[in-house]
């Protein structure tokens, strides 16, 4: 698989070529540079890093001029966010979606609301662990991006997963209340992002498998202990 078609999946950005259609052609045309613009910037930022990165690079790797790289974004960082939200969201629906297949499956027993939420967690991690240059981009900002999906985003970028909307839905679903839920979420989510920084890119205090269990058990225990009783 080239890197360019890689890029393109982790992106997801294939899934905009539905709209493109639907487009006329001055709107395809810039819908396409748009395009072009995040993906030479993911490259570079995950290739030469982001902070060696220019804005006129971007521009020449994608083939349009540097004036018109201000036609879509604001400057580098305005890029590098949408990325972060772009890779964050991706992740996160494709946890979701994996999730939603194995409780369809006739052979899985009931899960609880933990058990869900250990089951994208792990989902999530090992998706990262996967592909480094992409960890090392997004590690420390990925409770930023999962958390900051706005409607207009959701609205270009297709389905994806409100990750708040989702996590309220089920503990109505299995009718839990959460002291603070926000704030479990939050938690949870840092954790996920400390983990793959720390563990998966650093192997300290210990290695990832070895990390993995004691992960989940405070997962669990964070959500038990904001569990309303009675």
């Amino acid at each position: 698989m080239s890197r360019t078609k890689r890029i393109l999946d982790q992106l997801d950005l294939k899934k905009l070529n539905n709209r493109l259609s639907e487009l006329t052609g001055v709107e395809q045309k810039k819908e396409k540079k748009r395009q072009a613009l995040l993906e030479s910037a993911y490259e570079l930022f995950t290739t030469i890093g982001y902070q060696d990165t220019t804005i006129l690079q971007i521009a020449v790797k994608a083939g349009v001029a540097k004036g018109s790289f201000y036609n879509y974004f604001d400057d580098k960082e305005a890029i590098r966010d949408e990325l972060i939200v772009i890779i964050s969201s991706h992740i996160l629906t494709d946890a979701v979606n994996s999730l939603e297949r194995k409780l369809e499956d006739p052979e899985t027993d009931g899960m609880t609301f933990p058990d869900k939420l250990v089951f994208i967690t792990d989902h999530i991690i090992t998706n990262l662990s996967r592909d480094i240059a992409r960890l090392k981009f997004i590690s420390k900002s990925l409770s930023w991006g999962i958390l900051s999906q706005s409607d207009s985003y959701r609205s270009k970028y297709g389905d994806v997963i409100d990750f708040r909307a989702f996590v309220m839905e089920s503990l109505k679903r299995e009718n839990i209340k959460l002291t603070s839920p926000e704030l479990v979420i939050f938690t949870i989510i840092e954790l996920i992002s400390s983990t793959c920084y720390s563990v998966i890119l650093s192997g300290e205090p210990v290695t990832f498998s070895d990390y993995k269990p004691y992960l989940y058990r405070c997962i669990r225990l964070l959500i038990d202990d904001a569990t309303v009783r009675g």
